[in-house]
């Protein structure tokens, strides 16, 4: 019985460890915005909007190991006119940069596990008169997915991704 006790416990053990690692795949269930240079006055920051889980376009990331360390894939995002650099990682947390090619704009990325969650800081910094301005600030949280696929190719709202 003891035997048959720690195969179980051998056999989850690998489960446990990802469920603990920001490791896998993301899609976002609700963001907020908290700041945003063009907004009208009147606008009403800080609410939480949740997410359609089968939109076409989710915000999906895959988390993965590169050597020792964890990486960032944007899903919705193509490498001819976007790049992702991961800066800093750990099993819990994350920090990344999205920088669009053709207008210099940054999106910054902090992300870090919550419970089952995983809960990300963004700031988008973008070239205005010769200097670097923060244009919109937010956060967004994300669920674990089994998987997210590319569906289809760049498109004006970007990559169309399926996550199940």
């Amino acid at each position: 019985m003891a035997r048959i006790s720690m195969f179980c416990l051998l056999a989850a053990f690998p489960a446990l460890l990802h469920a603990q690692s920001l490791e896998g795949f993301w899609q976002d269930i609700a963001r907020r915005i908290l700041f945003d240079r063009s907004a009208p006055p009147a606008y009403a920051f800080g609410k939480w909007t949740e997410i359609d889980q089968d939109q076409t376009y989710p915000a999906a990331k895959e988390i993965r190991r590169s050597g020792s360390a964890l990486e960032v894939v944007d899903l919705n995002y193509d490498d001819a006119n976007y790049e992702v650099k991961t800066y800093r990682a750990a099993d819990d947390s994350v920090a990344f940069v999205r920088t669009t090619k053709w207008n210099g704009c940054a999106m910054h990325h902090r992300c870090r596990l919550e419970g089952a969650e995983m809960a990300c800081s963004l700031v988008s910094v973008c070239p205005h008169e010769g200097k670097n301005v923060v244009d919109w600030r937010g956060e967004e949280r994300y669920a674990r997915r089994a998987s997210c696929e590319r569906d289809g190719k760049a498109q004006a709202q970007g990559i169309p991704v399926k996550c199940r």
